[in-house]
């Protein structure tokens, strides 16, 4: 069943002699979902900034700090990063053997995902659909310093926030 005909699906309307199909309902269900950081992975910073780079290149909107400026921050902003809306879907979880996964993002091995997770990740991919992504995390920031009572310029280490989801 393609997406398209899911979204067809949701129009036909339900006939109390027909029992609802499995199929639909466990495609829109989450199975499993994990999160790991690039840290976790163990990756270090050259990588973690080659990476982000390398995200920061191919994003096509380039909305940097949430499209806000210096100006625009008051004492009720919160702190808003650079490249808080910069993500990629071009993750892999490549197994290398039973309980061990290397991490791929944007081409560049990123680390092992502990082997906790790495067993559940293992065992639903193989029965379900992946979705993955990264966002990028840290790095520039804009906030409002009350002490000063201006906004101000800020940096914080990069980093890498990697979902999995299985449907």
């Amino acid at each position: 069943m393609g997406l398209f005909d899911f979204f067809k699906g949701k129009n036909k309307p339900a006939s109390s002699s027909e029992p609802a199909s499995n199929e639909e309902t466990d495609q829109i269900t989450v199975k499993y979902e994990a999160k790991v950081t690039a840290h976790e992975l163990k990756a270090d910073e050259v990588t973690i900034n080659a990476v982000v780079a390398k995200m920061v290149e191919e994003d096509p909107f380039k909305n940097y700090y949430s499209g806000k400026t210096l100006e625009d921050m008051t004492a009720l902003s919160k702190r808003v990063y650079k490249y808080e809306s910069i993500t990629t879907v071009n993750v892999d979880f490549d197994v290398k053997e039973k309980d061990r996964i290397l991490v791929v993002v944007e081409g560049t091995p990123i680390g092992f995902v502990p082997e906790e997770k790495a067993k559940a990740i293992q065992d639903y991919q193989t029965k379900h659909l992946l979705t993955a992504f990264v966002y990028v995390t840290g790095g520039p920031y804009l906030e409002y310093d009350r002490e000063r009572e201006q906004a101000v310029e800020g940096e914080s280490p990069l980093g890498l926030d990697i979902f999995a989801q299985f449907t």
